[in-house]
């Protein structure tokens, strides 16, 4: 099983669209555990992460951030994470 931290927040549009397309995407990928934590209420927590913008998908070893993450990018990235 693979954790993903996804680090957004409520009042970002861009952070919904991304949720969206992870919503869509996790039924393709059993392996992957998506924790979904609300980025402005655990700044610590996203700094010792190393989260300096959202939406950010963290897990060990790596992660992917952007100001828009496209549901292609998303799947590139699980796609890397279950290979």
């Amino acid at each position: 099983m693979k954790a993903i931290t996804f680090y957004h927040s409520a009042i970002c549009p861009r952070c919904q669209m991304a949720s969206r397309s992870i919503n869509e995407l996790l039924p393709d990928y059993p392996e992957i555990q998506v924790e979904r934590v609300e980025y402005l209420t655990n700044l610590k927590r996203a700094r010792r992460e190393g989260v300096r913008t959202i939406p950010t998908l963290v897990e060990e070893g790596g992660g992917l951030q952007g100001f828009y993450l496209t549901k292609a990018r998303i799947r590139a990235y699980f796609d890397d994470l279950t290979s």
